[in-house]
């Protein structure tokens, strides 16, 4: 594999090959006029022009450049903005405008001005000149320079702002597991009481349910089938408990099942149907899980249980939480005629 050249080496070899192209416009210049013959272009001329061309182009280079870092440092544009450029003008036009009388004025007795006469017109035209390309040359460099600032600001917002997502969609999915836990060991210790030989046909299918819980703990979202598939699972668990006392009807369009949802989100819906309304054979409770445009609904009617179930205080508006945290559009709950109704955005894209 080829070495990467080095950084410096090759703004070195751009500035030389810069200083090497007066030279050759001169000679082709010569060339086409057929003012001389080619071995009239001595090498002493060509040794003189391109080092005068070399030291006028590397010092405006090394020195201009030089003088942006400092200002980059000092001044840089996050904090002053316009308020530098002036300054920044006047450094470098006074540093250029110095610098080129220097060069120039070592040079005027050399083969380079030969026959020119040396008057301040003369000097002002090529001051002029190098600080015109000085002008277009820095306007490039910043324009670049804070392009490419803006881009890595970008860059850095958005790294920023997405680790800070993850972390608070992870602290929000932490509070799942316990919930769950929660949840299902309420469950189990009514149903213990009830049934043990049931409560052992609970355990078996609330370690299948659990297993996909741990499985979705580092997911911001599942697809649509997958978290109904585990629905069914949770469903089970449920009926174990009430039999017959839970009506479960699904109408989703299939062209739904591969957008996403928050994980457990529709275990927690239907869960908080549960835990708040009476679930018999002769009042059974009716869950009606649907798509309607954009979103899920889940619906059930309401027959409120007399005493308040023990709540953790993390469910629905620990799902509030993840929606702000996926997407604009947020979650809704209330009563519709005389129907408890709850509306979950589907999210399109996995990312």
């Amino acid at each position: 594999m080829a070495k990467r050249l080095n950084p410096n080496v090759g703004e070195f070899l751009i500035v030389v090959g810069i200083s090497v192209v007066p030279t050759l416009l001169s000679v082709v210049r010569y060339y086409l006029d057929s003012l001389h013959a080619p071995d009239e272009i001595s090498v002493q001329y060509c040794s003189v022009s391109i080092s005068y061309s070399f030291l006028v182009t590397a010092s405006l280079y090394y020195g201009c450049r030089f003088i942006f870092l400092q200002f980059n440092r000092r001044m840089p544009w996050s904090e002053y903005g316009l308020k530098r450029l002036l300054p920044e003008i006047l450094v470098i036009f006074s540093y250029t405008t110095v610098t080129q009388f220097l060069i120039f004025s070592a040079f005027a007795g050399t083969a380079v001005f030969e026959g020119e006469e040396l008057t301040p017109s003369l000097y002002f035209e090529n001051i002029f000149f190098g600080n015109t390309i000085t002008l277009i040359v820095m306007a490039i460099i910043e324009s670049v320079y804070l392009f490419r600032a803006w881009k890595a600001s970008l860059l850095q917002t958005e790294q920023l702002r997405s680790e800070s997502l993850k972390s608070q969609f992870d602290s929000l999915k932490g509070q799942l597991d316990p919930h769950f836990m929660f949840n299902s060991l309420n469950v189990l210790s009514s149903l213990v009481e009830k049934d043990p030989e049931k409560s052992q046909h609970f355990i078996d299918d609330f370690a299948r349910v659990y297993r996909y819980v741990l499985e979705v703990k580092d997911q911001m979202v599942v697809p649509l089938h997958r978290e109904l598939q585990v629905l069914d699972s949770y469903l089970n668990l449920q009926k174990i408990r009430f039999s017959e006392g839970i009506s479960v009807k699904r109408d989703i369009d299939s062209e739904h099942l591969e957008q996403f949802v928050p994980p457990l989100s529709l275990q927690e819906l239907v869960s908080n149907a549960i835990k708040h309304n009476e679930a018999s054979t002769s009042k059974p409770l009716e869950i009606h899980l649907r798509s309607e445009g954009r979103y899920i609904v889940v619906e059930n009617n309401l027959q409120l249980r007399g005493e308040r179930p023990a709540s953790t205080g993390t469910g629905l508006p620990n799902l509030k939480k993840r929606y702000q945290l996926l997407t604009s559009h947020k979650p809704s709950f209330r009563i519709v005629d005389h129907r408890y109704r709850a509306e979950i955005p589907l999210i399109e894209s996995e990312q």
